[in-house]
This record gives C-alpha cells, structure tokens and sequence, in this order.
C-alpha cells in the first residue's frame, strides 16, 4: 500500500518512512500539507499520516476538503501535544483517527492492516499467513483448550465475549477468530469503548448524517457500516456509558442501526466480539453494565488466564520476543541466562504478556553479549538496588541511577533520536526530555 506522510519534523518523518517501508509499504513524504495537491496528481495513496502540531488550522482545513470529495482518503492526525477539544474537532471533520505521538511500528502494523481490510487489500491473505503474524504461543493446558474452543466457533457468526486482565492477549485472540472464519478477507476492526469520550464513542461507533451536530458537513458511516460483512472488535466494552449500551443492544437484535441525525435504519451484517478487563460480577451488581447486553455478548465465553498461571508460556514467550527485537534492533542477543529466566519465572507480572514483551525489549537493548544476563532485566518492582560487576568489585546501584543507563542506551542505540528512545522506554518525549534536562542540571553532557 502507499502512505503518504506530511510531517514538519524531518527526522519524525525519516522514521515513519524507514518503519512504514520495513512493513512492506511504499511511502511518499512531504513536509507541508501545502505540498498535497501535486503530489497526488502522481498517485491516490491509501492512507495519510498528518502532523498536527504546527499545522493545525491547514490540517483542520484539509480534513474538511477531503471529506467533501467523493471519495475521503483515511487520514490519521497525530500529535506530541494531546487535547481532547483538537481529538474531537479531527474526529467531526472526518479524521480517520487522532494519535498521541510517538507511535511505534506495532501500531502502525495495525494501522494499515485495518486500512487494507477496509479496502479489500488484504482479501487474498491465507490463514496460515495470519496465524504466522499473530501466533498464540502457549503449551499451557488452559489455553490450548481456549484456542481450541476459538478455532472450534470461529465459523459460526455468534458473539464472543473474551475475558481476561490488561496485556494477557484478548485482541490476539479476536484476530485469530476472526482469522479463522469465514469472514476472513473482510474487514476486522477495533474501537477501544474507554478511549473516546461518549458523545465521539457513539458517532464513531454508528455514524451520523450531515447536519446531525455542529460541525457535521458532510455524512460519515461509523464502524458498524465499515466493518460489514467482517468483524467487529469492541475492546473494554464495560467502559461504555449505560445508555450508549442499550443503542448497541437494539443493533445486536435487530441487525441495523440508527446514524445520529438519521431517518432510516441501515442494515448491517457484523460479527461482535467484546473484551472486558473488569470484574463482571461487580459491574453486573452495581448496575454499571446491562445484563441483557452482557448475556447478548456472551454466547461464546473466553477467559484468558494471566501470564502468573502459565509458567510453561515463559521460556517460549521469551525467545520469541527475543528473536523480534534482536531483528528490529539489529542486536546480537539471542538467549536468556538460565539465572535471568528464573528471575522472570518469580516475577508477578500484573501487566502479563505485554510487561514481559516491554522487559524483553529493554533487555534487548540493554544487553552487550549474546545473552541477556538478570543484570539487563528491568522490571517494575525490582529491588531497591541492583549490583552491577565492576571489575574484582561490586558497587551497589539505585533506581535513579539505573534509569540513567537505560535512558542512555537507547539513546545510543538508536543514534540519540529522543522520539524512537522514548517509545522504546515505554515513557513520553516530554517525559524523556524532562530527565534529560535532570541530568544536565546535575552536570552531565547532553547534546
């Protein structure tokens, strides 16, 4: 697919460009949205990645002009400086999506899967091609009889409500569903029900006509409408608002749904699949979500264990994300010191997969050798100090001193490019540029 990425900032721009093209997609680059009209006279692309910052009056104005061709092109706005009234204004003028900066190649991947789907781009795919990008690794007892029973209804169109904490893998398991099923080649999308504020959920979700609110020029289909014939994805669907959950209640029964501002139901053909984070028990108690919603939703349960009670996923988790990141970091580690997987095996993990996969990456980055040793293992509750060898003797390490180092290495490893350290930290630009200046002020040299 082509990208085209309008960005003031070269150096933000390069690494767009180096990520979207190790995706395997062409990408064209200009630093002002001024620039946008010649260049598409030499080819339509899929997508357009926007700068906001800097920018935001001629991006607001681009958004409205695309939407008033015949055809919009799916524009997704980011930003380093986020506000909820610019996220808005973006999402009413037709944004396809409004991001916090920096983004990573994961989301990227994701980005342009879903672009591709709801272009029909990716129709010819195989299973055995999805199953490769997004494999369940586990030899655990529970979770093969979970994948099992995924595969098993996966043909079928019911709804599947998945279970489980943050990190432990519940989109994994929509997409392999939905990879299984005989809707694959269509569309499947994920709207995250606790990120948006409810009045910009709803439109996002159903729709709206022109007219509808202020600010509404020109009619948009929501996620219902553009994931027809394929598969919907409501991430922690427990977020949404009790009266927005009795409008998707109506669309799960009768199979249509009402735009806002519209006269006529709209037939749609989706299949519903819902995580949830939360305790059931306690919201279905205290009347935070609707048992007819919940029992609609239900019809397939998955609950997904945590990473604590699958012991035997360690080791193989580990040497996948090992093998990922050592490619995308160019890195010579390759294995685990037998003492740095015990260290990994007692940790609690509150954040699952996904903490470990963070660990594993800023081990990656941290190690010298070709095996990571506990000494490059930085977890959230690690002890108080960490021992470090320095020659015949051993000086003890503090918290404070150890984020140092790694905020170091990063910057070492990807060419003192604060953007893709941060990311590869897990912490905001800002957030970075805040300890940078820390350590200035106590004397060390930052360029």
């Amino acid at each position: 697919m082509l990208a085209l990425v309008v960005n003031k900032d070269s150096q933000e721009m390069k690494k767009m460009e180096k990520c979207l093209r190790g995706l395997g997609h062409e990408v064209e680059c200009l630093s002002r949205l001024s620039g946008l009209p010649p260049q598409l006279e030499k080819g339509r692309p899929h997508v357009v990645f926007v700068c906001f910052d800097g920018q935001r009056e001629e991006t607001l104005s681009f958004l409205e002009r695309n939407q008033d061709s015949g055809d919009p092109l799916p524009v997704i706005v980011g930003t380093g400086a986020p506000r909820l009234d610019d996220a808005v204004v973006c999402m009413k003028k037709g944004a396809h999506d409004f991001w916090v900066k920096p983004f990573g190649r994961e989301r990227l991947s994701k980005a342009m899967e879903s672009i591709a789907s709801m272009n029909g781009g990716k129709a010819q795919r195989t299973r055995e091609q999805e199953d490769q990008e997004r494999p369940i690794l586990s030899s655990n007892p529970v979770m093969l009889k979970l994948k099992e029973l995924a595969e098993k209804v996966a043909q079928s169109d019911a709804a599947v409500f998945i279970q489980g904490e943050s990190g432990t893998g519940k989109e994994l398991f929509a997409r392999f569903i939905h990879g299984k099923s005989r809707r694959l080649g269509k569309p499947f999308l994920a709207i995250n029900c606790a990120a948006l504020p409810e009045n910009l959920l709803e439109s996002e979700l159903f729709g709206y006509e022109k007219g509808a609110f202020t600010g509404a020029i020109k009619s948009k289909a929501g996620k219902f409408e553009l994931a027809d014939g394929g598969t919907l994805l409501l991430d922690e669907v427990t977020e949404m608002s009790v009266p927005l959950q009795a409008k998707l209640l109506r669309v799960l029964q009768e199979r249509e749904l009402d735009r806002l501002g519209g006269r006529f139901p709209i037939p749609v053909n989706v299949r519903i699949i819902a995580t949830t984070n939360g305790s059931m028990d306690e919201l279905l108690a205290e009347g935070q979500f609707r048992k007819d919603l919940y029992y609609r939703l239900n019809v397939i349960p998955l609950k997904i264990p945590p990473l604590r009670h699958r012991g035997e996923d360690m080791e193989p988790l580990c040497r996948f994300f090992i093998d990922k990141y050592s490619r995308v970091h160019g890195s010579k580690a390759g294995c685990l010191h037998p003492a740095a997987l015990k260290k990994l095996a007692a940790h609690s993990w509150p954040g699952n997969v996904r903490e470990l996969e963070n660990v594993i990456q800023r081990a990656v980055l941290l190690a010298t050798g070709p095996v990571i040793t506990t000494e490059n293992l930085f977890l959230d509750d690690m002890e108080r100090a960490l021992r470090v060898s320095h020659g015949d003797t051993e000086d003890l390490m503090t918290l404070s001193e150890m984020e140092k180092r790694l905020i170091y290495k990063a910057l070492e490893t990807v060419n003192e490019n604060r953007t893709r350290a941060a990311e590869i930290l897990g912490i905001s630009v800002r957030t970075l540029r805040n300890k940078l200046n820390e350590y200035r002020g106590q004397g060390a040299h930052i360029a």
